[in-house]
Order: C-alpha cells, then sequence, then structure tokens
C-alpha cells in the first residue's frame, strides 16, 4: 500500500510540473519571461523575448522592468522597442530602436553581463546625457542596419548597460543579446 502511495504522489508531483503556463486572462505570454538563479547564487536574471516588432500593425514592445512585465506606451515602461521613421535622402524607412523611458542609462565594454555585481562608481559622469544616442543611428545604437547585407543586428552584444530608474531607486543591469526578424532577446538583473 505504502508503494502505492508513493507512486501516486510521484504522478501527481509530474503531472503538476507539466502544467501549461504559457498565457493567463491577460493575454502576457508568460514562455517569454524566464527567472532563473545564475550559478546558484542570489542573483536572478529575468531573460525576455520581445514579440515581433517589425510584423504589420506590431505595436512597439513595452517592459517595466520593476514589474518584470510587459505593458503597453501609456503604461509604466522603462525600456522599448519602437520602429523609428528614419530619413534616408527623400525617403522615409521604419527602423527598429532601442527607446529608454524615465530612466538613467550608461554602457559599458570593460566588463561582462556575469562580472558585473554593482553599479560602477563612474555611473553618474558615464549615463546618456541624451537618451536618443542609443536608437537607430546614433553613437551608442543598440540595434545597427548593415545596408550591404540587409540585416539589423544587436551592435557590441557584449555591452552591459545600468539602467537606473529614480521612481523607485533601482539599479539594474541589461545586456541586449540579439535581434532576429523583429525579436528581441535581452536578459536584466537588478543590484
Amino acid at each position: 500500500m505504502k508503494q502505492l502511495t508513493t507512486a501516486i504522489a510521484f504522478l501527481v508531483f509530474i503531472l503538476s510540473g507539466c502544467e501549461d503556463n504559457s498565457s493567463d486572462d491577460s493575454g502576457f505570454d508568460w514562455q517569454m519571461l524566464h527567472d532563473h538563479d545564475h550559478d546558484n547564487n542570489t542573483e536572478i536574471v529575468t531573460e525576455i523575448v520581445t514579440h515581433d516588432i517589425d510584423a504589420e500593425g506590431a505595436s512597439g514592445f513595452y517592459y517595466d522592468l520593476v514589474k518584470k512585465e510587459e505593458t503597453n506606451s501609456s503604461g509604466s515602461w522603462h525600456i522599448s522597442f519602437q520602429m523609428l521613421p528614419i530619413s534616408a535622402g527623400q525617403s522615409t524607412y521604419m527602423m527598429p530602436s532601442l527607446v529608454l523611458g524615465e530612466v538613467y542609462a550608461a554602457g559599458y565594454t570593460e566588463i561582462t553581463f556575469d562580472e558585473m555585481d554593482s553599479s560602477p562608481e563612474t555611473f553618474m559622469q558615464d549615463y546618456f546625457q541624451d537618451p536618443t544616442v542609443i536608437q537607430y543611428g546614433g553613437s551608442s545604437e543598440v540595434l545597427s542596419y548593415d545596408p550591404q547585407t540587409h540585416v539589423v543586428s544587436v551592435s557590441n552584444p557584449d555591452r552591459v548597460f545600468v539602467v537606473y530608474e529614480p521612481v523607485g531607486h533601482t539599479t539594474y543591469k541589461v545586456q541586449f543579446i540579439e535581434y532576429v526578424s523583429g525579436f528581441i532577446s535581452f536578459k536584466y538583473s537588478p543590484f
């Protein structure tokens, strides 16, 4: 009898672990959000894959770092990926760009995401005075376009950004990893 009870408990455990949690009534795709314990320490790294921001009629992707959730342009958001109009001669093209919300941000290339365990002491001197420099065509653009291959990619995917959000006084490290056909993947962790 004890073996039967153990077998039933094990079966219930296995079946409950296979439950589909891919979405809820809000329509949020929970499969794109993964928190994990990084290298068995206390750092929680959140990995995100956006929806296709380049699809016909698609809206931008707006993300609230504090709440760990996608929102919309009228909600509270810290980072966004949007299709912005870019003039080239007499033509205008829509190009994917990272857009910052009400945050301070700086980029660092001399340290990896895993190595960075606190905000650099120079952050207040390093942050982008003009946050549009990270948008397409800016001096620190995150997404770049190669006119020879017609491919958009992440500029320097090893670069780590520090983002300070002044409302809750929280600071995050963020790494933009890849851009593939309108989908952007990135990860972040609070300090």
